[in-house]
């Protein structure tokens, strides 16, 4: 059992189930441990509830998103803005980009309905005129570890497989938003851009959250002598920190990017084989408009296994590529800016400025398991800048993120 809980959980799901219905039974446990999920308190719901005109029954596995109980995460994540843009994200966003594919008649089976969790539901605040996010803050979404999706090891990675079925689903995101753009701007800013809206940025963070991320990676790059050539360069990545908003991007690359797209924000399902078949994009909360390879790199580099992309990175490339274009073909938009020689161009514009969040992102990816004990209702501020929060996962990682950034001269 947990201590939070969803009040008046009717009230979301009535948005999305039309017929009258009453809750006859509800369960709610914790999703995820201690030290796995620090932007939201993610709790496993079980509804079943019973339609007023026949009496049948049905049962719901759900998952509500609550914002940090801890008041250091709900600066540090800047709640009042990121917990709207996920809202907006469910309720506004994919709706819109669902309508437009509908228009175009894309195949159901390209929906990107299909790329992202079903969402019942969602508020800012128990008060229905509030625009403030408060303790009333919920999302409600289908529980996709029902459905037999999984979250990969971020401290092994993902395989090549995984890989390939990720960077396919995270293309046809891209592309449609971008056809989008191209073909009903007005919609685009109206209901995408809404969900992009600027938060406090990294200069509002809690001094020890920031401290905390870059004396990980300066510290833990002094502990390996093979990064010793490097320092200066990963002290120039420290001290751009604050720095960490991207530029605004070129027209042609623009679209609506995850921004914080690693292996824990996506979800996999395999099939009977164990092969992976299916992804899913989740956390939402960090939506921008930006170059749509910056979301590329940054889950390359943060949550491929390095042997794995050392090998196949030309190969993911051009998977991410083809399935772009393959999306881009459903609409009647001129191709001629998306040449390969173009994406090659942006990648190399891309990169350079994903260094620093990569590096900096290393700390939650590889933070040490079963270090924080605390409950999220319980969270400390101390539990996040602790010393031992980091070890041999995160130097392995940084050891050979850093070399591969290096070979590529984008640090």
């Amino acid at each position: 059992m947990t201590g939070s809980k969803v009040i008046d959980i009717h009230r979301i799901l009535k948005k999305s189930i039309k017929d009258e219905f009453e809750i006859v039974y509800q369960e709610t446990k914790s999703l995820t441990t201690p030290g796995e999920h620090y932007g939201s308190i993610m709790l496993a719901v079980d509804v079943k509830i019973k339609f007023s005109k026949d009496g049948s029954e049905k049962v719901l596995n759900l998952v509500a998103k609550l914002q940090p109980a801890n008041e250091m995460l709900r600066a540090a994540f800047d709640v009042q803005t990121t917990f709207k843009k996920e809202v907006l994200c469910y309720t506004v966003m994919i709706p819109a980009l669902i309508a437009f594919q509908k228009e175009f008649k894309v195949p159901e089976k390209k929906s990107i309905a299909n790329l992202f969790p079903k969402c019942y539901g969602a508020r800012f605040s128990l008060d229905e005129n509030s625009n403030q996010v408060d303790d009333g803050a919920v999302i409600i979404l289908e529980n996709l570890k029902q459905k037999g999706y999984y979250t990969g090891d971020r401290l092994v990675g993902l395989d090549f497989e995984a890989a390939q079925v990720i960077l396919k689903d995270l293309a046809r995101f891209h592309a449609t938003s971008i056809a989008l753009k191209k073909l009903r701007p007005e919609v685009f800013e109206e209901k995408l851009m809404a969900c992009t809206m600027p938060g406090s940025g990294a200069n509002a963070l809690p001094e020890q959250f920031a401290s905390a991320h870059k004396d990980g990676l300066r510290d833990s790059s002094k502990e390996i002598p093979v990064l010793k050539p490097y320092l200066e360069k990963i002290q120039k990545v420290c001290d751009r920190f604050s720095g960490l908003s991207k530029p605004e991007p070129n027209e042609t690359w623009g679209t609506i990017c995850h921004a914080d797209f690693w292996m824990s924000n996506t979800m996999l399902l395999n099939s009977a084989s164990g092969k992976p078949i299916s992804s899913k994009i989740v956390d939402l909360q960090f939506a921008i408009y930006a170059s749509a390879l910056t979301d590329l790199v940054f889950f390359l580099f943060t949550s491929v296994i390095n042997s794995v992309l050392e090998k196949s990175y030309e190969t993911f490339l051009k998977v991410y590529y083809d399935s772009f274009i393959d999306t881009l073909k459903d609409y009647s938009i001129d191709m001629s800016p998306y040449s390969w020689k173009s994406f090659e161009n942006e990648l190399e514009v891309a990169g350079p400025v994903e260094v620093c969040h990569i590096l900096m992102l290393l700390k939650p990816i590889c933070t040490e398991r079963n270090i924080i004990k605390n409950s999220f209702e319980d969270f400390e501020d101390s539990d996040w800048y602790r010393k031992d929060l980091l070890g041999p996962n995160h130097r392995r990682k940084l050891k050979d993120t850093v070399l591969a950034l290096i070979k590529k001269n984008w640090l």
